[in-house]
C-alpha cells in the first residue's frame, strides 16, 4: 500500500507543477491580447496623444502670441497707412523759362511740393503751348508761370512759350480763343496766348478741383473769365490785381505754398501772410488776391 501511495502522490506533483505554469501562460498571454485587442485602451492612448499636443500647442501659442500679434498688427497699419497716403498732381508751367529763367524758383516750388505729397509735372517754354494750355486737365495745382494781359476786347489772355506763327491755330486766330500777344520787351518777338476762359477746355471736367495760381500781371481785372473756370469746376483761382514785377511773383508764390501746403493755412489765411509778410508789389503796388 505504501508503494501505491508514493505512486499515486508523486503522480499527483507530476500533474500539478505543469498545470500551474500552464495557467500563468494563459493568464499572461490573455492580458497581453486583451492589451492589444481592447478598443478602451486603443481609446485611452489616443485620448493621451491628443491631449498631448493640444498641450504643446497651447505653450507655443502662449510664447508667441505676442510676436504674432504685433506682425499682424504692423501689416494692418502699413496697410492703413498705405490707403490714408493720397498722392496729389501738380503742374508748373513756366512758360518764361527762356527767356526770364530762374532755376532757385523751380527746383524750391518742385521740392516744397514733392515734401507736400505732389506728383509733380514741369514744362518749360516752348513746350507751353497753346495746345497744351487747352489740354491741360487732372491738376490739384496749376501754377502758371506766364505773362497774361488784358485784350481791348476786355478778356484776359495767357500768354504761352510758343512763338507766334501766323499760318497757325487759324480757327482759334479768327474765334478770338488765341491771339498775337507782344511782351513788354521791345526786341522780344511775339508769342501765342489763349484766352483764359479756354484754359483746359478739352475736356469738360479738366478743371474739377484744381487750384489755379496765375503769375502774370493783371489777373483778375476778367471777372467773367475768372467765373467761367469756377463754374467748370475750378476749386479756386489767385492771381494779382495789378503789374507785378516777376522777380515778386516769384518769391511771393513760393511763400504761398508754403503757406498752404506745408503749414496747412486756409487760402485766406495764406493771402494774409503774403500781405503781412511780403506786402504788395513794390514797383506797382499790385496785391494777391483769390476766388473760389
Amino acid at each position: 500500500m505504501g508503494g501505491k501511495k508514493r505512486s499515486t502522490h508523486s503522480k499527483r506533483r507530476r500533474k500539478k507543477t505543469p498545470r500551474l505554469r500552464h495557467q500563468r501562460a494563459i493568464k499572461t498571454g490573455t492580458l497581453a491580447a486583451e492589451k492589444r485587442s481592447n478598443p478602451n485602451w486603443s481609446r485611452v492612448k489616443l485620448v493621451v496623444s491628443v491631449v498631448s499636443i493640444l498641450l504643446l500647442s497651447g505653450s507655443l501659442l502662449y510664447v508667441y502670441w505676442p510676436f504674432i500679434v504685433s506682425n499682424e498688427s504692423l501689416q494692418i497699419t502699413e496697410q492703413n497707412n498705405e490707403s490714408d497716403i493720397t498722392e496729389l498732381r501738380a503742374a508748373i508751367l513756366d512758360g518764361l523759362h527762356n527767356t526770364r529763367p530762374n532755376v532757385a524758383f523751380t527746383e524750391t516750388l518742385t521740392r516744397t511740393l514733392e515734401e507736400a505729397r505732389f506728383n509733380v509735372s514741369l514744362y518749360q517754354g516752348k513746350s507751353v503751348t497753346i495746345n497744351l494750355l487747352k489740354d491741360v486737365k487732372d491738376y490739384d495745382l496749376l501754377i502758371l508761370r506766364l505773362h497774361s494781359g488784358i485784350h481791348t476786347d476786355r478778356w484776359l489772355y495767357i500768354f504761352s512759350g510758343e512763338p507766334y506763327i501766323e499760318s497757325k491755330y487759324v480757327a482759334d486766330q479768327l474765334s478770338g480763343a488765341v491771339r498775337k500777344a507782344y511782351t513788354f520787351d521791345e526786341d522780344e518777338a511775339p508769342f501765342f496766348a489763349l484766352n483764359s476762359a479756354y484754359l483746359g477746355i478739352n475736356s469738360p471736367n479738366s478743371l474739377e478741383d484744381t487750384t489755379i495760381i496765375l503769375m502774370g500781371c493783371n489777373a483778375t481785372d476778367d471777372l467773367y473769365s475768372i467765373q467761367r473756370l469756377i463754374e467748370r469746376g475750378a476749386k479756386a483761382y489767385l492771381a494779382w490785381n495789378g503789374y507785378v514785377d516777376l522777380s515778386y511773383t516769384d518769391a511771393a508764390t513760393i511763400r504761398l505754398i508754403e503757406a498752404i501746403y506745408s503749414q496747412g493755412s486756409s487760402l485766406d489765411k495764406a493771402v494774409d501772410i503774403i500781405v503781412e509778410e511780403i506786402g504788395p508789389d513794390p514797383t506797382y503796388g499790385s496785391s494777391l488776391e483769390y476766388f473760389t
